[in-house]
């Protein structure tokens, strides 16, 4: 089938940054080479066909060069990455949709084999993979040494490359018209970022953002292996320690939030300040409702319920970057202060970055929206407001696209919560849990490697539902059940 062609070429691509670890493996000594090896070939596997062919095309090149002395000889690439990318250029919007979702089940499933390997249960293996590459930070292991230090810097990777997002992923092997379809869904606004630009803007930012902060953590300390994992799962936001404990002193845990915080913001803004266009990036509408909402959520946690404001903060920017480190704590928090955490969760932050949950991009436009229908019934004759973010128009499409897509996230989230809560979880414990597997937060209250193998089910299909969004999923169900 011509879409399972599609799918090998995004599986392909993504085994590319295992071999990391795989190298690391190899250097350090331990046997997580195995387990990360056969991973990689499985997810590897299917573009074989091309490796061989294009090992025939330069046996085939040298021979010609060696009888036809005017032929020269044609250094043919291994993979015909060119080609590759050709099978994947005829997308549907429903079929980028659909690919996206298949391949955030199959990587996630065949990176299980490493945790399998060292004896862990099927479902928390999956559950840990499925935690990784979603970068949401939910751990199911009771400590990280039932897994060899090789196998921490997989799950790192995994976050690494699970931050990039489904928008790198396809548009790696994707252009034209299905890329502006995959950007329209993910609530984009197109005109900001050229098609042409997208990859290597958020590719440039993301990579010139991981070395600056593991230059900067691990002068603050930490050892070169956890300051390249801490960095790798903070700027993803994902969340994963590679340490059971450490007494991280206070500008160690700064340093954390700020990554989280760096991980939630545009890459928009910080190709403003790149430029040197300080006031473009500092005035951008999203940027300062992300600020406010942060700056406000602190105050009032802070002037109500009188929370500490240095641990709040951190918990707080944990949870609206989606960032998952438990730098505050939660169990040191009022009641208060744990629903505006969630309702942070629920928000998250800025479109173009690693953040999950609803985006606040989203929630703007329809804030917006609201507005000028407020405003629309005090003008006489019925005059037509256009909603504008940051005065460019927004199509009365993409909102109602946008109150859609946070109608089903509330949904979801309601009814997820309600199915902790027939599991005896308290109301508060199930809405956060909800909150933080469905937002790619990480936070928990309660203890995860305690939950039973259906709450850990239905986490990890919210961790998948909140990475890949809620559209990519109907479409994968639309394309599995036509006719």
């Amino acid at each position: 089938m011509e879409i399972l062609r599609k799918l090998a070429v995004v599986m392909f691509y993504a085994s590319i940054p295992l071999l990391l670890a795989l190298g690391y493996s190899i250097l350090n000594g331990d046997d997580g080479w195995i387990p990360i090896s056969a991973t990689i070939l499985i997810m590897a596997l299917p573009a074989v066909p091309q490796v061989v062919f294009g090992l025939i095309d330069n046996a085939l090149n040298l021979v010609r060069s060696v009888v036809e002395k005017d032929r020269p000889f044609n250094y043919a690439r291994l993979v015909d990455i060119d080609g590759m990318k050709k099978q994947v250029q005829t997308l549907t919007m429903g079929d980028v949709l659909a690919l996206t979702a298949m391949a955030w089940i199959l990587v996630p499933l065949v990176s299980s084999i490493p945790f399998l390997y060292y004896g862990i249960s099927p479902v928390d293996s999956f559950f840990e993979s499925m935690s990784a590459w979603t970068s949401t930070g939910l751990s199911a292991l009771t400590t990280v040494k039932l897994v060899p230090p090789s196998v921490i810097f997989f799950r790192s990777i995994a976050q690494w490359v699970g931050g990039l997002g489904i928008v790198v992923l396809i548009l790696s092997t994707t252009k034209g018209r299905e890329a502006i379809s995959f950007l329209r869904a993910e609530g984009r606004n197109q005109t900001e970022l050229s098609i042409a630009s997208t990859v290597s803007t958020i590719f440039n930012v993301y990579v010139g953002l991981t070395v600056f902060f593991i230059v900067v953590t691990f002068a603050l300390g930490f050892s070169l292996f956890d300051s390249v994992n801490l960095v790798f799962a903070g700027i993803s936001n994902g969340g994963f320690y590679p340490f059971d404990s450490y007494p991280m002193t206070d500008l160690q845990k700064v340093d954390l939030a700020l990554i989280m915080l760096a991980g939630a913001t545009s890459v928009l803004f910080f190709r403003n300040i790149w430029q040197l266009h300080f006031e473009r990036a500092v005035a951008d509408e999203e940027f300062v409702m992300y600020a406010a909402v942060f700056a406000i959520a602190i105050l009032l946690a802070v002037v109500l319920v009188n929370e500490g404001w240095f641990n709040f903060a951190l918990s707080a920017a944990a949870a609206i970057a989606g960032g998952g480190f438990g730098l505050g704590s939660l169990a040191a928090l009022h009641t208060y202060s744990i629903y505006i955490l969630i309702l942070l969760m629920l928000c998250g932050a800025m479109t173009g970055s690693t953040t999950g949950a609803i985006k606040l991009w989203r929630l703007l436009v329809i804030g917006k929206a609201i507005w000028r229908q407020v405003k629309e019934n005090f003008h006489i004759g019925g005059v037509i407001q256009v909603v504008k973010v940051n005065n460019l128009p927004i199509p009365d499409r993409m909102i109602l696209e946008s109150a859609i897509f946070v109608f089903a996230y509330i949904l979801v989230f309601l009814a997820a919560s309600g199915a902790f809560m027939v599991g005896s979880y308290g109301t508060e414990d199930s809405m956060f849990l909800v909150a933080t597997a469905m937002g790619n937060v990480g936070l928990s209250t309660v203890s995860i490697p305690a939950i039973g193998a259906a709450g850990k089910m239905l986490l990890i299909f919210l961790m998948y539902v909140g990475r890949i969004e809620i559209f990519p999923s109907l479409a994968l169900v639309a394309f599995l059940t036509r006719r």
